[in-house]
């Protein structure tokens, strides 16, 4: 499931955005909370994801989505997602981030060139490994279930007898409670619920597509199981679907909300989220002296675009407003994601008209 979300980061201005894990670490230091920086720094490396947005649930964690927005596929900030990009890493760039961000706050600094190597290195092994992963019974010389009866015999072969009753005699929220961080967490690992496995294609089929989703069904179903209760399987899917049903209405209502900014007649200053038509034009951004701007002559709510007549572009050429580069386009057959098969970038100069997406400009 992808949630698309939009947040400016007022903290550096969107045309601030990091070019490298140097400038991410530095950025990230000065953004994060000590609580959110706490949890990056402790929690066990192999779920540093669920250390923030999107896939945190407990606060303040599940509401910081900087890492999140510099990453998302369809709206992320091109210059880190590039550069990572460049370097070999394709799909981990929020794990790169946070992996980073982890060292420096435990070290005091980062070896860029170690953690770029490690990465790409998973990646080509991880492209090994998708080709049959989704329907191989063994990753790694763990056995994956094949469904949620295949859980239960796994779990009863795990526990003693002394073991299984002592979970029955807990509340069902108890045991999930209680096992979450530890056994559930062995289970998203090592059965692949997030990296991808024939039992997480199997939840993906019922329509659940996140790991701690998965793994809470499985927990709640093995308590019921353990004493002899209704499962309940649809019932338990709808309760996570309508958890991400809200999710995004809440999401869209924000989004409305920072849209609602965006007026007809205001002057904007431009981000330069799709690149710079010259590397002049590029120096003189991280300098802070080279400012594009524009008026906002039409609005399209349902899209949540802006027209913007262009006033100032520092150069020139002008400014782009669309770069296909560093674009993924998916494939739900292979489930694999790939470049464009041609590069187009599209400019628009000085008292020209063009439609841009609101994130694109900062309101003054």
């Amino acid at each position: 499931m992808t949630l698309t979300i939009l947040t400016s980061i007022n903290l550096f201005g969107q045309n601030k955005l990091p070019k490298n894990l140097t400038q991410a670490v530095k950025y990230l230091d000065k953004d994060c909370s000590e609580s959110v920086k706490n949890e990056i720094k402790t929690i066990h490396e192999d779920s540093l994801i669920y250390s923030v947005y999107p896939f945190a649930k407990n606060e303040p964690y599940k509401n910081y989505k900087t890492i999140f927005n510099w990453t998302s596929d369809e709206n992320g900030n091109p210059k880190i997602t590039k550069y990572l990009e460049n370097k070999g890493v394709l799909d981990y760039h929020s794990e790169v981030l946070l992996y980073t961000f982890r060292q420096y706050l435990k070290n005091g600094t980062i070896n860029e060139k170690e953690i770029l190597n490690k990465f790409s290195l998973k990646q080509k092994n991880a492209e090994e490994k998708d080709k049959i992963k989704f329907i191989t019974d063994t990753i790694n010389g763990i056995y994956i279930p094949k469904d949620l009866e295949d859980c239960f015999v796994q779990i009863n072969s795990f526990w003693n007898d002394s073991t299984k009753i002592q979970v029955k005699n807990w509340e069902e929220n108890e045991f999930a409670g209680k096992v979450h961080l530890g056994f559930g967490m062995w289970m998203r690992n090592n059965w692949r619920l997030w990296g991808g496995s024939r039992l997480s294609k199997y939840f993906n089929d019922l329509g659940i597509h996140h790991p701690d989703d998965m793994s809470g069904i499985i927990l709640d179903s093995y308590h019921r199981h353990l004493n002899n209760k209704e499962i309940k399987l649809e019932e338990q899917i709808k309760y996570y679907q309508d958890y991400w049903e809200n999710s995004k209405k809440a999401e869209l209502k924000r989004k409305q909300e920072e849209f609602s900014e965006y007026n007809i007649g205001d002057t904007l200053e431009f981000n330069y989220n799709k690149g710079y038509v010259s590397k002049e034009q590029e120096d003189k951004d991280d300098d802070d002296i080279c400012i594009a701007k524009g008026i906002i002559i039409a609005r399209n709510e349902k899209d949540f675009l802006v027209k913007v007549k262009i006033i100032e572009t520092c150069d020139k050429k002008g400014i782009i407003y669309f770069d296909n580069d560093g674009h993924r386009i998916y494939d739900p057959k292979t489930r694999r994601w790939s470049n464009p098969p041609k590069r187009i970038i599209k400019k628009v100069k000085k008292n020209k008209e063009q439609w841009f997406e609101y994130k694109d400009w900062e309101t003054l």
